[in-house]
């Protein structure tokens, strides 16, 4: 019987498609677990199920999540699926990352050509990072933010070959609503489609519309629910500001911990040598573009506190071209290159933080929190409220508390709906240890709208910059008239009502705490670019706290 060499041709490539997806899914689900800004995201979502809409805290429109789309969707199967938020959470970010696997390799299967047998290349990078297989889960967006990059790029592959470019356009249009910085592949992957179709200006304006009228509609909707231009975690972390010298340290920390400039030598000009014409060489260079892009954005911003986590985006882009490649002599040679060090890789490199968190305030983020939960999958937020030793004692109180601090337990004020207000550093588990009744005030601004509008009061860890005095908290949240035994702090604390009670303070607390009528969401609307822009100094943030 006579083999068809097409056929033969097509098992080998699905096959290698479907043995990298399997090596992903298996790594990934290992390597399970939630983090503790996940829990964030995870309570934010149990607040949008219960009716109270996109928020952290009852009665305080604070957008604590990065990601509208990741909300978004872990929300809407979690009510159909009526499961575990945290554990839909950390499934749902293992099926999008083994999905961007699939999508890389049938984008670079297309592009070298699916009619003769190709060789893992870029693809056994991805496989072999411990990075990759911890930030599969996390209960983080950044499972969605592989599945946005590895579709688009089989979507512009598809659409430079003649295929419909309209769901490159509308799934290319969703990139600020998965995570902010995307913006920056958009225009990249745009221009590509735009020189390789060449609609014309009234298609390219037609295609231009229709990607951006789901992300104009949530940007209004931001604008007027919260207020902000930006979600409040880049007031917390300054994505704003430049800081290219701890940039260049997390880039340091990922490529340097897994010897990774080798590798990425080897296949990336390999994925431009091997081109064969201007459409094969620009589809080759837009990823290359837009992980450039986006190596310059990560620099620029400091990186991460998380180790690799900000690298990842940006080498699954630079490795979407390679993540087959033709055979020849000189790819031949370079695939088994990379595979020998894939297998050190996987086997051998590990971070090499003895306490977990490195000497530049980057983080074992998954090692540091099994070791502090005692649960090598800690996929639910039950390991970490067991972790907390201060929360158990709290649950049945009242008034506000702020363990560590020295205040509490002292009166809410009045118009707080809730009864009791505890504040802490560790949102997520802080979050996930009380009912949703309970305000959990974040030092650390993520989920408060005063210590985001801080002005950065020290260097460390990128995200931990703004400890909130707790004289703040006691004058924004403990009831007026309250006595307190330390007169120097009860006057520093009546000083501070005061000021909240004025000018830009008073706008911004408006803002969020106010009734959400027509009138609020319009001056929310046109007052979002001047409250973005306020912060106040403290003088006397400790960042010890």
């Amino acid at each position: 019987m006579r083999i068809d060499p097409r056929r033969s041709v097509r098992t080998w490539n699905r096959t290698l498609t479907v043995a990298a997806a399997a090596v992903m899914a298996l790594a990934g689900w290992q390597n399970r677990w939630i983090s503790d800004d996940g829990l964030i995201a995870v309570r934010t979502i149990r607040q949008l199920l219960a009716g109270n809409g996109p928020v952290f805290n009852i009665g305080e429109r604070v957008e604590a999540n990065t990601s509208m789309a990741w909300t978004c969707l872990v929300a809407l199967v979690s009510w159909v699926s009526r499961g575990d938020v945290a554990y839909v959470s950390v499934v749902l970010g293992l099926v999008c990352t083994v999905g961007a696997v699939v999508f890389a390799m049938l984008g670079a299967i297309a592009l070298h050509g699916g009619s003769r047998p190709l060789l893992p290349a870029g693809v056994l990078i991805v496989l072999a990072l411990p990075p990759f297989w911890e930030f599969a889960t996390s209960g983080l967006e950044t499972g969605l933010v592989f599945a946005w990059i590895g579709s688009s790029w089989w979507l512009l592959v598809r659409a430079a070959s003649g295929g419909p470019a309209l769901p490159l356009v509308v799934v290319l249009g969703l990139a600020p609503l998965v995570r902010p910085e995307l913006a920056l592949v958009y225009p990249v992957f745009f221009a590509a489609l735009l020189v390789l179709r060449q609609p014309g200006w009234r298609g390219a304006a037609r295609w231009f519309a229709i990607s951006m009228a789901l992300p104009v509609a949530c940007q209004i909707f931001r604008m007027g629910y919260y207020g902000l231009l930006v979600p409040n975690t880049a007031l917390a972390k300054e994505a704003g500001e430049s800081r290219w010298a701890r940039g260049l340290l997390y880039a340091g920390d990922t490529l340097l911990t897994y010897q990774l400039i080798g590798p990425l030598l080897v296949v990336i000009p390999l994925s431009l040598w091997v081109c064969r014409t201007r459409r094969d060489l620009i589809l080759s260079m837009a990823p290359l573009t837009a992980g450039a892009l986006m190596t310059v954005y990560v620099l620029r911003v400091g990186g991460d506190f998380m180790h690799g986590r900000m690298m990842l985006p940006v080498l699954l882009l630079v490795l979407l071209p390679a993540m087959v490649l033709p055979p020849r002599a000189m790819t031949g040679l370079a695939c088994a290159t990379v595979t020998l060090w894939a297998v050190v890789c996987a086997v051998a490199f590990r971070v090499p933080y003895a306490q977990d968190i490195g000497p530049d305030g980057i983080a074992d983020e998954r090692g540091f929190y099994v070791r502090w939960t005692g649960d090598p999958h800690p996929v639910t937020a039950e390991p970490y409220i067991h972790a907390r030793s201060d929360p158990p004692s709290l649950r049945d109180a009242t008034g506000l508390h702020a363990p560590g601090t020295g205040l509490g337990p002292v009166p809410l004020r009045t118009d707080q709906p809730a009864r009791l207000a505890v504040a802490g550093n560790v949102l997520g588990s802080l979050g996930a240890s009380f009912p949703l009744d309970v305000l959990v005030v974040d030092r650390l601004g993520l989920a408060n709208a005063l210590g985001g509008h801080m002005a950065l009061a020290c260097g460390r860890r990128v995200g931990h910059e703004k400890p909130l005095p707790v004289e703040y908290i006691a004058a924004d949240y403990m009831a007026p008239g309250t006595s307190l035994s330390d007169g120097r702090f009860q006057a520093e604390v009546e000083r501070i009502t005061g000021e909240l009670d004025t000018g830009r303070f008073r706008d911004l607390l408006d803002a969020t705490r106010a009734p959400l009528t027509l009138r609020r969401f319009w001056d929310n609307l046109v007052g979002a670019p001047a409250r973005t822009a306020f912060r106040f100094p403290t003088g006397n943030a400790s960042c010890s706290s």
